[in-house]
């Protein structure tokens, strides 16, 4: 049964990288025509590059104290409008079984409504303090802070960054 989740996971880490990969040459295709037509100035042409190799920084949420009951999640929503990675960093918590999961929606803009596809992380560990990093594409992205400890609350620091 691990097994197969595990290889479900690879799949879907292979399949957002290709997709990744495809919207990168896009975007490059996009801005080198543009460039080249001299439609551009250097300003822009900087802008491209760093899209491209993911220098664009973007403080979602900076160090915000969250709170959650016995056994459930505190649930952070974004639109991401690039392909990137977000990087969740809990930089303190209260639980030893404290996880992070993040769940996106991607919507193709030249496909039918509502015919995207959905892809999640699982929920990884970070105890009592941990950073987690995941792919994500262009739609909405939820991530969510749990605590998975049936007995006692937890309170924790959060920071999550995305890059693009």
């Amino acid at each position: 049964m691990k097994t197969s989740i595990w290889m479900w996971v690879a799949i879907a880490f292979i399949v957002l990288s290709v997709i990744m990969a495809s919207l990168a040459w896009t975007y490059y295709s996009k801005y080198n025509s543009m460039a080249s037509a001299a439609q551009w100035s250097a300003g822009g042409w900087n802008e491209a590059l760093s899209l491209l190799h993911l220098e664009n920084e973007t403080i979602l949420v900076n160090d915000q104290t969250v709170s959650e009951p016995p056994g459930s999640a505190y649930e952070f929503d974004f639109t991401i409008q690039y392909a990137g990675y977000i990087e969740v960093i809990v930089s303190s918590s209260t639980s030893p079984s404290t996880t992070v999961q993040v769940i996106g929606k991607y919507y193709p803009f030249w496909a039918a409504p509502n015919t995207g596809w959905t892809y999640g992380s699982g929920q990884m560990q970070v105890g009592y303090g941990g950073t987690v990093y995941f792919p994500v594409v262009p739609g909405s992205v939820a991530v969510y802070i749990r605590n998975n400890n049936a007995n006692s609350g937890a309170t924790e620091t959060v920071t999550i960054i995305y890059y693009s």
